[in-house]
């Protein structure tokens, strides 16, 4: 006999850190039921690779069946409407899937083909473009807010991903609030992130990669380069406050999202975040990762020339909440934070106020 469709509850328990996540950005609850009501109710540990197999199975397919849909679909809405929920699909498949490079370099790229089967270019244009970096090619979009003057440079904000979220699904979705209050955005695939994952490594000077997009967006009459500003989440707050320390000077306003000054010690990691983290880094011997980390701690010394806002969890056992209490003692005035006592890495629980929160930070510091 038929039962209702529903996410197993041993399912559901093993994987509730991540569903506010998956549920702000483009899916919907029936996608969960449906990518995870046939997963064994056996395999509910997260840190091994069976769960990512099956998790990956389950929401590829039905990115699939959204892509067979949106082919037959008879109106350009509908179709963009189906694309849009395949992109968040085969990224959530992907996520945390490590076990095959060749098939999550495939489904990232489904990704990036669906997103832009999604968007409708009449009401805004993508501009898309691509830069190359020391041999690494990084694909950007630059959005634009509506009724641009051309007499009249827009304040930017360039925006970077973190581990393991890609621009088309997490950081899109960020970007829209800012286009909304008026602002460009700049949105780009550094080296092992979105496309480049696994592709080519994270630098650790990461600040180079983004001094490169500055000199990009400084030949373009569209963007006022005195008023551009730096979002990052996850990793890409840590790649945030390196800018703020080594590029303050070129940048009105950073926003940290749940990045830190220094990592929680490899080996005290759990083995998703151990795989992610080499992952991006393309490190195959775990014994070279806690050197790396001592190479990524940010030296806070001599401050830094711009404002920083970071967002932190209290219990955020990536990026311990004692780095952002050491960025208040060495930043001083130039650094203020909003922590919540009871969340974890990006505050999950929370986005639906923060994003608030920060395009309103940033639009006090852009517009002065």
């Amino acid at each position: 006999m038929n039962t209702p469709l529903s996410v197993p509850e041993e399912i559901y328990l093993a994987c509730r850190y991540f569903l506010p996540r998956i549920l702000f950005w483009q899916s919907q609850w029936g996608d969960l039921a449906i990518a995870l009501s046939n997963f064994p109710k056996s395999c509910t540990d997260v840190s091994t690779p069976e769960f990512w197999e099956h998790w990956k199975s389950g929401w590829s397919d039905l990115g699939d069946r959204y892509v067979a849909q949106a082919e037959t679909c008879s109106y350009k809405m509908g179709q963009r409407h189906l694309f849009r929920s395949a992109t968040s699909c085969y990224h959530w498949a992907e996520f945390m899937y490590f076990s095959d490079s060749d098939q999550k370099g495939a489904l990232r790229q489904r990704v990036k083909d669906c997103f832009v089967k999604s968007w409708d270019e009449n009401v805004r244009p993508l501009n898309r473009d691509k830069i190359d970096w020391n041999g690494v090619e990084i694909p950007y979009y630059l959005l634009l807010p509506d009724c641009v003057d051309p007499h009249q440079p827009l304040p930017c904000v360039i925006m970077s991903n973190g581990l393991d979220s890609v621009t088309e699904v997490e950081v899109i979705t960020f970007a829209e609030h800012f286009v909304n209050r008026g602002f460009a955005a700049f949105l780009f695939d550094g080296p092992g992130q979105g496309i480049n994952l696994g592709r080519s490594p994270i630098p650790v000077n990461f600040e180079e990669v983004v001094d490169s997009i500055i000199d990009t967006l400084s030949a373009d009459a569209r963007i006022d380069e005195k008023r551009l500003g730096f979002f990052g989440v996850s990793f890409g707050g840590y790649i945030a406050l390196r800018v703020a320390k080594h590029l303050g000077n070129k940048f009105k306003a950073v926003v940290n999202l749940s990045g830190g000054p220094y990592i929680t010690p490899f080996e005290k990691m759990k083995r998703r975040l151990k795989e992610d983290f080499q992952y991006a880094f393309m490190q195959p011997e775990k014994t070279a990762m806690p050197n790396l980390f001592a190479r990524l701690t940010l030296d806070l010394s001599g401050g830094c020339e711009t404002n920083v806002l970071s967002i932190h969890g209290e219990l955020d056992d990536i990026f311990p909440v004692s780095g952002i209490q050491d960025l208040d003692h060495k930043w001083g005035d130039r650094h203020e934070a909003i922590i919540y006592e009871q969340e974890v890495h990006v505050c999950l629980n929370h986005i639906n106020q923060y994003i608030v929160a920060i395009v309103d930070w940033m639009g006090s510091q852009l517009t002065l």
